[in-house]
C-alpha cells in the first residue's frame, strides 16, 4: 500500500535544507515509483546544497541511489518488489545527440536531483527507462553507489586503458579508488594513487588498490616520472578537480599519453607556458569525461557495473564511511561540509529491514 505523504529532504533555497513530509510523487504513463532504500552523498550535493543551490526551489536533491519497485504503470516490463538502481540522467531522445546514441550530451536534458526531484526521500517517480534490475549477489546499499561506479568506467575508457599501462590517478576519493578498482579490471600493469589526504590513501593502501603517494610529501610529478623509469604514466586521469592537479596530470604522462580530465574544478584553470608546450611536445591525448553511456551498443556501462559489483570485482561496500537514516541526515551532512570527521561516502538509508 502506498502511503499519501513520504519523509524526504526538500532543499528551499541556499543552505536551506528541511526533512519534512511531502506528498508521495504521482507515476505517469512510462514511469515507475521506486521505494528508495539507500542514497548515496556525492561530492557535488554539498556545494549544491550550501553554496550553488538548484535549478529550481523547493528540490529534493540525490542522483546516486537504489531501491525496490514500488508502483507501475500499466504498460511495463518491470515488476513490483523489483530490485534496481537507476540512471539519474533523463534524456530528451529528441535532440542530435540522443539520435545518435549520445545521451549523456542531450541538449535538452533532465536529471533526478538536481533538475527534478531526486532520491533524499522514501520514493522518487522514475522514467521506467532508467531502471536497471539488480542481478544476484548485489546488496542494494552497495548498488547505491552504481552511479558513480559507472562514471568511473567511463573515464577509464575514456583514456583508452590498455593491458599493462600504468595509470595514474589524481585525487583518492571514492571515485578514485573505483577508478583504481577498473584499471585492475581492464588489465593495467601499475596503478598509482595521489592526493593530500593521509586518511584517503591509507584506505587505499588498506584495499591494496595500487602505490600510493602523498603530494605534500614530495613533487607528484617526480614521483610519477619515478615509478615509470622517467617515462612518465601512460594514462593520467585528474579526479581531483584542482587546477594544480591538472597542470600535474598533463607533465606526468608519458609522450603519446592520454589524459583524462574528470574532475569539476571550483575555479579557473591557468596552465603555464612549460606545460602547454609539454602538451604539444609529447602530442598528448586530452580528454574529457562527464557522466557514463547507457545505450546498449557500443557497451550498456551500467550494465557492465551492476555485474561486475554482483561479482565482487568491484567492491564499493568497503568505501562506505557512514550509514545514516534519513532521520539524522542533516547532521551528516552538516559534518561533511565542516569535514569535523573523517570519511570516505556516505549513504543516507530509508526504510526497514525488509528493504536492506
Amino acid at each position: 500500500m502506498i502511503p499519501d505523504t513520504m519523509q524526504a529532504l526538500v532543499l528551499h533555497g541556499i543552505a536551506d535544507l528541511r526533512l519534512e513530509r511531502v506528498p508521495v510523487p504521482a507515476i505517469r504513463a512510462g514511469e515507475v515509483l521506486v521505494r528508495v532504500a539507500a542514497a548515496g552523498v556525492c561530492g557535488s550535493d554539498i556545494p549544491r546544497v550550501y553554496e550553488h543551490g538548484a535549478y529550481h526551489h523547493p528540490l529534493i536533491p540525490g542522483h546516486e541511489f537504489s531501491g525496490v519497485v514500488a508502483q507501475v504503470s500499466d504498460d511495463t516490463r518491470h515488476r513490483v518488489r523489483e530490485r534496481v538502481t537507476v540512471k539519474p540522467l533523463i534524456p530528451c531522445r529528441r535532440c542530435p545527440y540522443c539520435e545518435t546514441g549520445a545521451l549523456a550530451q542531450c541538449v535538452s536534458y533532465d536529471y533526478l536531483g538536481s533538475r527534478s526531484d531526486g532520491a533524499w526521500a522514501e520514493y522518487v517517480r522514475v522514467p521506467e527507462a532508467n531502471l536497471v534490475p539488480l542481478p544476484e549477489g548485489l546488496s542494494i546499499v552497495a548498488a547505491a553507489l552504481s552511479e558513480p561506479a559507472a562514471v568511473a568506467l567511463h573515464a577509464m575508457r575514456q583514456g583508452h586503458v590498455a593491458a599493462g599501462d600504468t595509470v595514474a590517478i589524481l585525487g583518492t576519493g571514492p571515485i578514485g579508488m573505483i577508478l583504481a578498482q577498473w584499471a585492475r579490471v581492464v588489465g593495467a600493469g601499475q596503478v598509482l594513487l595521489l592526493d593530500i589526504d593521509e586518511e584517503k590513501l591509507r584506505l587505499a593502501g588498506d584495499l591494496a588498490l595500487g602505490r600510493t603517494h602523498n603530494s605534500r610529501e614530495g613533487d607528484p610529478v617526480e614521483w610519477i616520472l619515478g615509478q615509470t623509469g622517467g617515462l612518465g604514466a601512460d594514462v593520467v586521469i585528474e579526479a581531483a578537480g584542482v587546477a594544480a592537479t591538472v597542470n600535474q596530470a598533463l607533465r606526468a604522462a608519458r609522450p603519446l599519453g592520454n589524459v583524462v580530465l574528470m574532475g569539476n574544478p571550483a575555479s579557473d584553470v591557468v596552465l603555464p607556458q612549460r606545460t602547454v608546450s609539454q602538451v604539444l611536445r609529447k602530442e598528448l591525448s586530452v580528454r574529457g569525461t562527464w557522466n557514463s553511456r547507457f545505450t546498449r551498443l557500443p557497451v550498456d556501462e551500467w550494465g557492465v557495473v551492476v555485474e561486475m559489483m554482483a561479482t565482487g570485482r568491484i567492491r564499493v561496500e568497503p568505501l562506505i564511511s557512514h550509514r545514516v537514516p534519513l532521520e539524522q541526515a542533516l547532521s551528516a551532512l552538516e559534518m561533511m561540509r565542516n569535514r569535523t570527521e573523517p570519511y570516505s561516502r556516505v549513504v543516507l538509508t530509508m526504510g526497514g529491514d525488509d528493504l536492506l
